[in-house]
């Protein structure tokens, strides 16, 4: 099975997946997605895919500008840019409502894609995501950006790895691998997403409210930019809301504690299959 695919519009993908009819229900097995960071590429997911691919139906994209998909023609780009960019995906190569898994800007996509497009999603697993964002932070972070958009040649890998694990000389292969990505990715793309999300406080609680679908929030204990008590704050204001904080972890929690990370998607992804079954 072809691993490395892209789409009509240019964006690319992975896929791999059982493709075989389910043992309880006459369908396919269950497409989830996965959505990265900004800066990162459909490898992060790496070890979520090698988990759950024998049972369902897996898809890690590259979103526009990162990886070896092709940057947006518009360069402001904003929140529902990516909804629709996902929307699309999920409409033209899926055919069908998917779960959606998401980290850090990714988890921001996936969220506003169950917000405009509530018709494409059957569950959202929202990892290291923002709320509420305090102004000081905000605008620290709009500095960063708009730094970045005036000089595409400075470094744009020291911080972020600092700031994504503390110079933890247990996670230095991740490290390294997060640095390559920083390092060899299309600086416009970087710098047009990070300014845009930059600007992002979070998805407002009357439109996170608006969200039915099985919702999972995750992030780590000493992630110091989307905080557990953002994570907790959103899960209570959801119905079939839920959190998950990972003890030790900061911002790459997919890739520095996958065990925990693979345990949580295995119960969220068998919920949102018995919601579903539920609603048929």
């Amino acid at each position: 099975m072809k691993w490395s695919r892209k789409t009509s519009n240019g964006i690319a993908y992975h896929y791999k997946g059982n493709d075989k009819a389910s043992s309880t229900v006459n369908e396919k097995t269950t497409p989830i997605v996965f959505i990265h960071g900004v800066g990162l590429r459909a490898e992060s997911w790496n070890q979520q895919l090698s988990a759950f691919t024998e049972r369902y139906r897996c898809y890690a994209i590259d979103m526009p500008g990162h990886g070896e998909s092709e940057l947006l023609p518009n360069p402001s780009l904003t929140l529902q840019d990516f909804a629709d960019v996902l929307k699309t995906f999920i409409d033209n190569v899926i055919g069908e409502p998917a779960i959606i898994v998401g980290h850090s800007l990714g988890a921001m996509t996936a969220l506003q894609t169950a917000v405009s497009y509530p018709q494409v999603v059957r569950g959202i697993a929202a990892f290291n995501a923002i709320y509420e964002r305090p102004d000081v932070a905000a605008q620290d972070v709009q500095a960063r950006a708009e730094s970045l958009l005036n000089n595409l040649e400075q470094n744009v890998t020291d911080q972020p790895i600092a700031r994504w694990f503390d110079g933890d000389s247990q996670y230095r292969s991740e490290a390294e691998l997060c640095r390559t990505w920083l390092d060899n990715g299309n600086r416009l793309g970087y710098a047009r997403a990070y300014q845009m999300f930059a600007h992002l406080r979070g998805i407002a609680a009357a439109d996170l409210k608006s969200i039915t679908v099985p919702t999972l929030f995750l992030t780590g204990e000493l992630d110091i930019n989307s905080k557990p008590e953002m994570s907790l704050a959103m899960a209570e204001l959801l119905p079939s809301g839920h959190a998950v904080i990972v003890p030790g972890a900061r911002h790459m929690t997919q890739m520095t504690h996958a065990d925990d990370v693979n345990a949580a998607l295995a119960t969220f992804f068998t919920q949102c299959e018995s919601h579903n079954m539920t609603l048929a």
